[in-house]
């Protein structure tokens, strides 16, 4: 059985069902992200699946946009809502997963299996203006309209635990990483992990994503992994995919792979850099350098200087987004790799953005920001709508910082907590600008609620500290 879905299996259901069938593919998983990034799907006899995208397409209850992270209660639509959300006062109707078969992708680490992403829709045919998926589609259509095409590559880590969830779960994630330290680098660490590198790195191969490295990095059992750059879309897809699979592919191994922003205060925190560049849609010309300066001083084009000032503009209004959770704050600290402040630099690591390349089709802008623990499509579609912004109102870029960033004390600071940032979210008229009211009034409201949890949790610090001292 060949591990590529070809093009030519991709231009319509017949041909789809066709090329499954001659290779042994029976089972197909339609399905998306949800708002926290997690894999909503169904695994699907061939022959359901066809009749089903056939038609008004695979149903789901919309629940799955109103349900918290760990699944335990659902998220409440405010009062006064005029936007989509998924409600109790209608009852949870279906809406309608229609595949995107350009996006089919064989998984090999499950026997005969293909999974398919795509959009959910309305009844009425409407795109549901809150999926992850399509706010990265629209951020894409705003920059093709500048006439301008975004390209990417994701760079994420994570860490790896001996145990499958359920047996950290039951030990009070008494943690065991597959190293007692950090081996940045190192090929001994990663010799003595080869089996299950060269594993993992062939199933993802096999999915369709180009792998370029696998690296141990900062954090004891705590590893990178880069792909190439490609277009926007089918980066996300890709890093959504290997997010998600590397989580199953461990499990399966009797190990956890976690995308946690920081899992313990002592130990390195986990990234996710987006490396970014345009190119004009007419004549697929790189843009963001200026003509002329290629070397080791290479300088933005006009463009491009447009392009990096929106990036930085919106890194604070759009921080609940590149940092979604109460914990991707605790990562954001001096010295840790991690941005934080609004800056800029070219090839400094000390800054919230870093522009690198010495040519001009390999300058990029590489966001600095975003924790592991994003939504792939999310993060990218807020990066690429701040350099839209920053073309559309022609946003001057300030001086690039030279030297320490992080010893900076005129740099402004990136929110230090998740309540802020929702709050700055939801009074930004950039965000629902770009984002549209719907999404912002769904995703600022989901946040609020996981917030509410973390208020309501007493944790085993305090009962350590206050139990016999208060």
């Amino acid at each position: 059985m060949t591990n590529t879905v070809p093009d030519t299996a991709k231009n319509d259901l017949v041909a789809f069902e066709l090329w499954c069938k001659e290779n042994g593919i029976d089972t197909v998983i339609p399905g998306t992200a949800d708002t926290n990034g997690a894999w909503i799907g169904k695994r699907m006899v061939l022959e359901d699946f066809i009749s089903l995208a056939g038609n008004h397409g695979v149903p789901y209850c919309d629940v799955l946009f109103a349900i918290t992270r760990d699944g335990m209660e659902n998220v409440f639509a405010p009062e006064d809502c005029s936007t989509y959300f998924p409600t109790h006062r209608n009852g949870y109707p279906d809406i309608f997963f229609r595949p995107d078969l350009a996006s089919a992708r064989v998984l090999s680490w499950h026997e005969g299996t293909v999974a398919v992403n795509g959009i959910y829709h309305l009844p009425d045919g409407a795109e549901v203006p809150i999926t992850p998926r399509k706010v990265l589609i629209n951020a894409r259509k705003r920059l093709r309209d500048l006439g301008y095409d975004p390209f990417v590559a994701t760079e994420f880590e994570f860490y790896v635990s001996e145990g499958t969830p359920e047996d950290l779960r039951a030990s009070d994630w008494d943690l065991r990483p597959l190293s007692t330290r950090a081996y940045t680098y190192q090929v001994f660490r990663s010799s003595l992990d080869r089996e299950f590198l060269s594993r993992w790195r062939r199933y993802l191969i096999d999915a369709g994503i180009h792998v370029e490295a696998v690296n141990p990095e900062t954090g004891p059992g705590q590893y990178e992994l880069n792909t190439r750059y490609t277009d926007a879309l089918r980066a996300a897809d890709d890093a959504f995919l290997y997010k998600n699979g590397i989580k199953e592919i461990a499990a399966m191994e009797g190990r956890t792979a976690s995308f946690m922003a920081i899992p313990k205060s002592d130990w390195a925190g986990s990234s996710c850099h987006i490396h970014q560049s345009i190119r004009a849609v007419d004549s697929g010309e790189a843009v963001m350098m200026k003509p002329g300066t290629e070397g080791p001083a290479p300088e933005l084009s006009e463009v491009g200087k447009h392009y990096v000032a929106g990036v930085l503009a919106t890194m604070r209004e759009f921080s609940a987004i590149y940092w979604p959770t109460v914990n991707s704050y605790r990562r954001a600290r001096p010295y840790s790799w991690a941005a934080t402040t609004v800056s800029w630099g070219f090839d400094n690591r000390s800054t919230g953005l870093r522009v690198v390349g010495e040519s001009a089709s390999s300058m990029r802008l590489e966001n600095r920001m975003p924790g592991a623990d994003v939504n792939p499509y999310l993060a990218v579609a807020a990066t690429l709508a701040g350099g839209a912004y920053g073309i559309e109102n022609k946003l001057e870029l300030p001086d690039p910082v030279e030297g320490d960033a992080y010893a900076d004390p005129t740099l402004e600071p990136l929110p230090r907590s998740l309540e802020e940032a929702v709050e700055i979210f939801d009074q930004s008229s950039i965000a629902r600008e770009v984002f549209g009211e719907d999404f912002v009034v769904h995703y600022v409201t989901t946040l609020r609620a996981e917030l509410a949890q973390w208020r309501a949790h007493v944790s085993d610090w305090e009962v350590g500290l206050y139990f016999e001292t208060a």
